[in-house]
């Protein structure tokens, strides 16, 4: 080989510069550095603190504190009438007529019952009564007075008020339409309703499904996937990156509103708090893969997401089989009901910790795996991609 074609040898490093070598746990710290730092620049702050009082102050403002409300009384009728009503009946089925003392203490013994009743219904230990506890309660109720009733009527007597009772039963659960006290219902459907299962899962699928289709618009990925960071270690990168970035801004969020709700003097927050931010935690990684995922799928993932979340969420969520297990709601749900107030709310059911745990990694797993496979495989075509 002559001596014009001998390659030159590589320059050695600067004196007091070592050569670096890139490895995972560089290239994450490079990539986490650049997403807090772009996240809390100062014209970002304003914007960010804003946003993450709005919920807090809407229930500030929407709801009541426990000195303000008005107790409501279980629909349990008028003892006065229903006697009045029952005397009748006797008189048309040609059964011996109630005496006036025996009228008197019939009446007497149901507004006791009734009083007795109701006491224990506004000494309840939940914020809140559902329709099912109000109907166990009136149930309760009237079979302690058909029990006292037995000293008071004779047999024909007693067989005609027990049917009466029934009727009477009928007619006050039929008045039974929402849940009694019905106070803290507001907090809990803001908590809920609107911030954990819509502005949550929205804000991962936004902050996470633009990670990689942002690059491809900007025109800046190729200068991201050079060796040795493969493009399945850019989607993990960046993932964890994002997903770490807003299980904190989400813990202040979620701090906030719990104190929201302390200020209105909500009951049983303390027991609710830990599990809601434990749920909250599995619920972001979940969230933010199926983000990433639908980023890889189509430029208009939000829309995609939506239409996601109404077949899958709300649509094979609530089907009553084993195919509900494809929500991830249905998973969150499960976890939720371990805490009464919601369980008396909501009436959810849940029968452990493990499978809904479970499911909710093995769906982060498998949609960010998705992802990475996508990314990894896909001809992206930068004209295409570059149009917004």
């Amino acid at each position: 080989m002559s001596e014009g074609n001998t390659p030159s040898p590589t320059p050695p490093p600067p004196p007091g510069k070592p050569r670096v070598t890139p490895s995972f746990f560089k290239a994450w710290r490079g990539i986490w550095l650049f997403t807090w730092r772009t996240q809390l620049t100062w014209r970002r702050v304003p914007m960010v603190l804003i946003t993450l009082l709005v919920v807090p102050f809407l229930i500030w403002a929407t709801v009541r504190s426990p000195r303000n409300w008005t107790p409501r009384d279980l629909p349990l009728g008028n003892s006065f009438q229903q006697i009045n009503s029952f005397a009748r009946h006797l008189g048309r089925a040609q059964i011996p007529v109630l005496k006036p003392e025996q009228r008197t203490n019939l009446v007497e013994m149901m507004n006791q019952e009734y009083a007795r009743t109701q006491n224990e219904a506004l000494a309840a230990s939940g914020p809140e009564t559902s329709v099912a506890d109000q109907k166990s309660m009136i149930e309760s109720c009237h079979s302690g007075i058909v029990g006292k009733a037995k000293d008071m009527l004779d047999a024909r007597q007693l067989a005609e008020f027990q049917v009466a009772d029934k009727e009477w039963i009928a007619n006050s659960e039929n008045q039974v339409g929402e849940p009694a006290w019905n106070r803290t219902a507001p907090f809990y459907h803001w908590l809920i309703d609107l911030y954990f299962f819509i502005i949550l899962p929205l804000s991962c699928v936004r902050s996470c499904g633009g990670l990689i289709r942002d690059e491809l618009q900007s025109d800046t990925l190729g200068f991201l996937v050079t060796r040795p960071v493969r493009r399945a270690t850019l989607v993990a990168l960046k993932y964890l990156a994002q997903v770490l970035w807003l299980e904190m801004v989400v813990l202040v969020e979620a701090l906030l509103l719990f104190a929201a709700g302390a200020l209105r003097e909500i009951p049983q927050l303390g027991s609710l708090l830990p599990l809601f931010l434990a749920a909250q935690f599995l619920a972001v990684p979940a969230w933010c893969a199926l983000g990433i995922f639908l980023g890889q799928v189509t430029k208009r993932y939000l829309p995609l997401a939506l239409v996601y979340g109404l077949i899958v969420e709300l649509g094979i969520g609530d089907i009553p089989t084993n195919i509900n297990t494809l929500s991830l709601m249905r998973h969150l749900k499960t976890l939720l009901s371990h805490d009464s107030a919601l369980q008396s709310l909501y009436e959810w059911s849940g029968t452990g910790v493990a499978i809904p745990v479970g499911a909710l990694l093995l769906g982060a797993f498998l949609f960010l795996s998705l992802a990475a496979l996508l990314f990894t495989f896909r001809e992206y075509h930068a004209a295409s991609e570059m149009q917004k």
